[in-house]
């Protein structure tokens, strides 16, 4: 690696490094990508409603990312889904090394009333109230993460299966009804008993297994990501 190009990744946020398709710098920058960092960061009076809104279904398995941004002079908004795991590092195309790595995509427009029942059925879900500091987020278990900035203020909270507070989310049935990228949803289980190694194969490829844990208004504690 380049100097130039070292200096470059060194610069980059590290929420960005979160929604890389190198599967090294994704891990680097996930806690805060996660967290919703540069959400925080950029919130203000008179910034885009903007959601980010994370489903975590086993870590190397299925990862499944909504971003939804408003356009409140035309009503509108923008969804993009992202669906990472698993990934084949064995079937590498050559032509296109990082398609394994980056997941499938797509994007979609709501409606202005699309983007109300969505708005509705987050806040009906308890988006509004305060997150549940100490609860322990599992890499290899399910748990939904959103973070957003509405009307000019941040706002952050965490679901984990299974609980009461997992079963009465509204807010996935209407991003897995509109969900562009084509692929079945792992619905939430079981997870498996951890080994004495705290590590998962899932396709032919290790990963490690963090937890991470609620604070007030994010995550808090920096886990040693795979």
């Amino acid at each position: 690696m380049t100097r130039a190009l070292l200096l470059a990744f060194l610069l980059m946020g590290c929420a960005s490094l979160g929604a890389s398709s190198l599967p090294m710098l994704r891990s680097l920058g996930w806690f805060d990508y996660l967290d919703g960092a540069d959400i925080r960061s950029a919130c203000a009076q008179g910034s885009p409603d903007r959601y980010r809104l994370t489903y975590n279904a086993v870590w190397g398995q299925q990862v499944r990312i909504y971003e939804v941004t408003g356009d409140a002079a035309a009503g509108t908004a923008r969804l993009a889904a992202r669906v990472l795991f698993p990934e084949a590092p064995s079937e590498i195309d050559l032509r296109d090394p990082l398609r394994t790595f980056r997941g499938q995509r797509g994007t979609i427009a709501l409606t202005p009333s699309e983007w109300r029942v969505f708005a509705d059925d987050l806040w009906a879900s308890g988006f509004g109230e305060p997150a549940p500091i100490g609860l322990v987020l599992p890499s290899d278990g399910y748990y939904w993460v959103a973070a957003a900035c509405e009307n000019g203020a941040y706002h952050f909270n965490a679901w984990r299966y299974p609980s009461r507070r997992f079963a009465a989310l509204r807010f996935p049935g209407f991003l897995f009804a509109h969900d562009p990228t084509g692929v079945p949803v792992q619905p939430p289980g079981p997870s498996a008993p951890r080994g004495p190694k705290n590590r998962v194969t899932i396709e032919t490829r290790a990963y490690s297994i963090f937890d991470l844990e609620v604070g007030r208004d994010g995550l808090v504690g920096v886990p040693g990501l795979p």
